[in-house]
């Protein structure tokens, strides 16, 4: 009686195997990718792209300093600086000098603007006077790191714009308080 309940619960036990396993047969064959979609990947704002790009930037930027530093020539920093907004931005030359005295016109009447560019204007004089500059230039221009993004920023939206409309925008972000140049205390 014994043997005939093992044999028993031996048989039922492959039995519900056979049953479970056909009848998943289907699903299993089934690949999972269809079953779970996986999410879409998370888009990337406007400013976010602008300020990825300006990272880049600042990648070669540190970069460039380096190997200035180890080479003991800074004169490589000047050349490198035009050289790196050109190939990450495409840039042309002297254009982030454009911004910059866009933004200085258009707040040429604000105390803070104008004190904080005579401050950084002297210390600027001050550095090349002491042969110091190439050590501090990239800190230096990138004080105005935030005025490249905005002018970034309106060219992902307006993509089909020219140069010329993009810096129409930009003077309306500059006059719409949307940038903001923060003058640094100790250069």
């Amino acid at each position: 009686m014994i043997s005939f309940a093992r044999i028993y619960i031996f048989r039922f036990s492959v039995t519900i195997l056979i049953v479970f396993s056909l009848g998943c047969e289907d699903q299993m064959k089934k690949p999972m990718k269809d079953m779970i979609s996986p999410p879409d990947p998370p888009t990337q704002t406007h400013i976010q792209k602008a300020r990825d790009a300006m990272e880049r930037v600042n990648q070669r930027r540190t970069a460039s300093l380096q190997k200035a530093e180890a080479a003991g020539d800074y004169l490589i920093v000047f050349t490198d600086s035009e050289l790196i907004l050109k190939e990450e931005l495409g840039f042309r030359k002297a254009f982030w000098v454009e911004l910059v005295d866009i933004y200085k016109d258009e707040n040429s009447e604000k105390t803070s603007v104008t004190d904080g560019f005579t401050a950084l204007e002297g210390r600027f004089a001050e550095r090349l006077a002491e042969d110091t500059l190439g050590m501090f230039y990239f800190e230096y221009i990138r004080t105005f790191d935030p005025l490249i993004i905005e002018y970034l920023r309106l060219s992902y939206v307006y993509p089909a714009e020219d140069e010329a409309a993009l810096l129409t925008r930009f003077r309306k972000s500059i006059n719409d308080g949307k940038v903001l140049v923060i003058f640094p205390e100790n250069f």
